[in-house]
Protein backbone atom coordinates (compact mmCIF):
# COMPACT_ATOMS: atom_id res chain seq x y z
CA UNK A 1 0.00 0.00 0.00
CA UNK A 2 2.63 2.68 1.20
CA UNK A 3 4.34 1.65 -2.04
CA UNK A 4 2.24 4.40 -3.72
CA UNK A 5 3.46 6.77 -1.67
CA UNK A 6 6.82 8.04 -3.56
CA UNK A 7 4.65 8.40 -6.97
CA UNK A 8 1.66 10.25 -5.54
CA UNK A 9 4.06 12.97 -3.66
CA UNK A 10 5.87 13.12 -6.55
CA UNK A 11 2.39 14.01 -8.55
CA UNK A 12 1.29 16.25 -6.17
CA UNK A 13 4.60 18.37 -5.51
CA UNK A 14 4.82 18.08 -9.38
CA UNK A 15 1.03 19.93 -9.48
CA UNK A 16 2.00 22.51 -7.22
CA UNK A 17 4.90 23.65 -8.14
CA UNK A 18 3.49 23.31 -12.25
CA UNK A 19 1.18 26.18 -10.97
CA UNK A 20 4.10 27.98 -9.57
CA UNK A 21 5.73 27.89 -12.84
CA UNK A 22 3.50 28.72 -14.59
CA UNK A 23 2.13 32.20 -12.44
CA UNK A 24 5.56 33.35 -12.59
CA UNK A 25 6.39 32.72 -16.36
CA UNK A 26 3.12 34.74 -17.12
CA UNK A 27 4.06 37.29 -14.73
CA UNK A 28 6.13 40.50 -15.55
CA UNK A 29 9.28 40.64 -12.66
CA UNK A 30 8.61 44.33 -10.81
CA UNK A 31 11.06 44.02 -7.79
CA UNK A 32 12.90 42.44 -4.97
CA UNK A 33 12.39 43.56 -1.46
CA UNK A 34 14.10 41.22 1.55
CA UNK A 35 13.90 37.97 0.04
CA UNK A 36 10.64 38.07 -1.64
CA UNK A 37 9.97 38.82 -5.51
CA UNK A 38 7.37 40.44 -6.50
CA UNK A 39 5.63 40.56 -10.00
CA UNK A 40 2.28 41.58 -11.83
CA UNK A 41 0.16 39.97 -14.18
CA UNK A 42 -2.47 42.30 -16.16
CA UNK A 43 -6.20 42.41 -15.13
CA UNK A 44 -8.82 44.85 -14.26
CA UNK A 45 -9.61 43.47 -10.92
CA UNK A 46 -6.57 43.70 -8.21
CA UNK A 47 -5.55 40.61 -5.76
CA UNK A 48 -2.57 39.08 -5.54
CA UNK A 49 -1.01 35.25 -4.89
CA UNK A 50 1.59 34.26 -2.54
CA UNK A 51 3.61 31.94 -3.96
CA UNK A 52 6.12 29.76 -0.98
CA UNK A 53 7.93 27.21 -3.29
CA UNK A 54 10.92 25.00 -2.55
CA UNK A 55 11.79 25.35 -6.22
CA UNK A 56 11.10 29.18 -6.49
CA UNK A 57 11.23 30.73 -3.07
CA UNK A 58 9.33 33.46 -2.07
CA UNK A 59 7.25 35.22 -4.68
CA UNK A 60 3.81 37.57 -4.30
CA UNK A 61 2.33 37.62 -7.77
CA UNK A 62 0.27 41.23 -7.54
CA UNK A 63 -2.65 40.96 -10.08
CA UNK A 64 -4.04 43.94 -11.27
CA UNK A 65 -2.76 47.41 -9.72
CA UNK A 66 -0.62 47.24 -6.61
CA UNK A 67 -2.34 47.44 -3.53
CA UNK A 68 -1.39 48.62 -0.14
CA UNK A 69 -3.91 46.36 1.39
CA UNK A 70 -3.86 43.63 -0.67
CA UNK A 71 0.22 43.31 0.17
CA UNK A 72 -0.45 43.83 4.06
CA UNK A 73 -2.19 40.67 3.62
CA UNK A 74 -0.17 38.81 1.33
CA UNK A 75 2.81 39.76 3.88
CA UNK A 76 0.82 37.49 6.71
CA UNK A 77 1.12 34.23 4.17
CA UNK A 78 4.78 35.16 3.92
CA UNK A 79 5.08 34.85 8.02
CA UNK A 80 3.51 31.07 7.95
CA UNK A 81 5.09 27.86 7.62
CA UNK A 82 4.70 26.02 4.08
CA UNK A 83 1.72 24.33 5.06
CA UNK A 84 1.07 23.07 1.90
CA UNK A 85 4.16 20.83 1.90
CA UNK A 86 2.51 19.77 5.08
CA UNK A 87 -0.61 18.76 3.19
CA UNK A 88 0.58 17.31 0.03
CA UNK A 89 2.65 14.82 2.36
CA UNK A 90 -0.16 13.55 4.35
CA UNK A 91 -2.13 13.55 1.33
CA UNK A 92 0.42 11.32 -0.35
CA UNK A 93 0.70 9.17 2.88
CA UNK A 94 -3.26 8.89 3.50
CA UNK A 95 -4.50 7.98 -0.07
CA UNK A 96 -1.24 5.33 0.05
CA UNK A 97 -3.21 3.50 2.45
CA UNK A 98 -6.55 4.11 1.31
CA UNK A 99 -8.42 5.95 -1.99
CA UNK A 100 -11.41 6.26 0.24
CA UNK A 101 -9.65 9.03 2.51
CA UNK A 102 -9.99 11.74 -0.08
CA UNK A 103 -13.07 13.35 1.18
CA UNK A 104 -12.07 13.83 4.84
CA UNK A 105 -8.77 15.30 3.15
CA UNK A 106 -10.46 17.68 0.86
CA UNK A 107 -12.19 19.07 4.41
CA UNK A 108 -9.47 18.86 6.27
CA UNK A 109 -7.89 21.26 3.35
CA UNK A 110 -10.39 23.43 3.58
CA UNK A 111 -10.14 24.09 7.31
CA UNK A 112 -6.67 24.52 6.79
CA UNK A 113 -6.79 26.92 3.50
CA UNK A 114 -9.97 28.88 5.52
CA UNK A 115 -7.67 29.44 8.92
CA UNK A 116 -4.55 30.24 7.38
CA UNK A 117 -6.80 32.93 5.00
CA UNK A 118 -7.86 34.91 8.40
CA UNK A 119 -4.29 34.50 9.74
CA UNK A 120 -3.19 36.45 7.16
CA UNK A 121 -6.15 38.94 7.48
CA UNK A 122 -5.54 39.12 11.21
CA UNK A 123 -1.82 39.80 10.17
CA UNK A 124 -2.93 42.97 8.23
CA UNK A 125 -5.09 44.26 11.18
CA UNK A 126 -3.28 43.98 13.67
CA UNK A 127 0.18 45.27 11.86
CA UNK A 128 -0.89 47.56 9.57
CA UNK A 129 -4.44 48.47 10.62
CA UNK A 130 -6.05 47.16 7.01
CA UNK A 131 -9.30 45.18 7.64
CA UNK A 132 -10.83 43.81 4.58
CA UNK A 133 -13.49 45.99 3.00
CA UNK A 134 -16.29 44.82 0.29
CA UNK A 135 -19.80 45.60 -0.43
CA UNK A 136 -20.83 42.00 -0.35
CA UNK A 137 -24.35 41.44 1.14
CA UNK A 138 -25.41 38.56 2.81
CA UNK A 139 -27.31 36.11 1.13
CA UNK A 140 -30.48 35.55 1.99
CA UNK A 141 -30.72 32.17 1.47
CA UNK A 142 -28.58 29.29 3.48
CA UNK A 143 -27.93 27.22 0.62
CA UNK A 144 -26.01 30.53 -0.55
CA UNK A 145 -24.28 31.20 2.09
CA UNK A 146 -23.06 27.55 2.63
CA UNK A 147 -21.71 27.83 -1.11
CA UNK A 148 -19.96 30.83 0.01
CA UNK A 149 -18.00 29.23 2.53
CA UNK A 150 -17.39 26.34 0.98
CA UNK A 151 -16.10 27.47 -2.62
CA UNK A 152 -14.29 30.36 -2.07
CA UNK A 153 -10.81 30.21 -1.20
CA UNK A 154 -11.67 32.88 1.87
CA UNK A 155 -14.28 33.15 4.34
CA UNK A 156 -17.39 34.70 2.83
CA UNK A 157 -16.28 39.03 1.81
CA UNK A 158 -19.79 39.72 4.17
CA UNK A 159 -18.15 37.70 7.21
CA UNK A 160 -14.24 39.24 6.16
CA UNK A 161 -15.78 43.03 6.57
CA UNK A 162 -17.67 41.96 10.50
CA UNK A 163 -15.63 43.45 13.65
CA UNK A 164 -15.83 40.26 15.26
CA UNK A 165 -13.38 38.24 12.50
CA UNK A 166 -10.85 40.18 13.58
CA UNK A 167 -11.10 39.47 17.32
CA UNK A 168 -8.74 36.90 17.60
CA UNK A 169 -10.73 34.93 20.69
CA UNK A 170 -13.71 34.83 18.23
CA UNK A 171 -12.71 31.44 16.54
CA UNK A 172 -13.84 30.99 12.33
CA UNK A 173 -16.17 27.93 13.35
CA UNK A 174 -18.22 30.14 15.57
CA UNK A 175 -18.74 32.76 12.53
CA UNK A 176 -19.44 29.96 9.95
CA UNK A 177 -22.17 28.12 12.53
CA UNK A 178 -23.45 31.77 13.42
CA UNK A 179 -24.05 32.28 9.93
CA UNK A 180 -25.51 29.34 8.57
CA UNK A 181 -27.56 28.80 11.65
CA UNK A 182 -28.81 32.72 12.09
Amino acid sequence: MLSFFPIAMAFFLFIYEYRNYRLLKKARFLYEKDGVKYYQIESEEDNAITIKSVLYGKNIVIVGKEDFRILAHEEGHLHQPYFIYYFLTISALAISYNILTIPFLLIIYKAMFLHYERAADLYAYYNFNVKYSSDQQRPNSRTERLKSWLFDTHPPDYIRTKEEYYEKKTSLIKLFLEDLLS
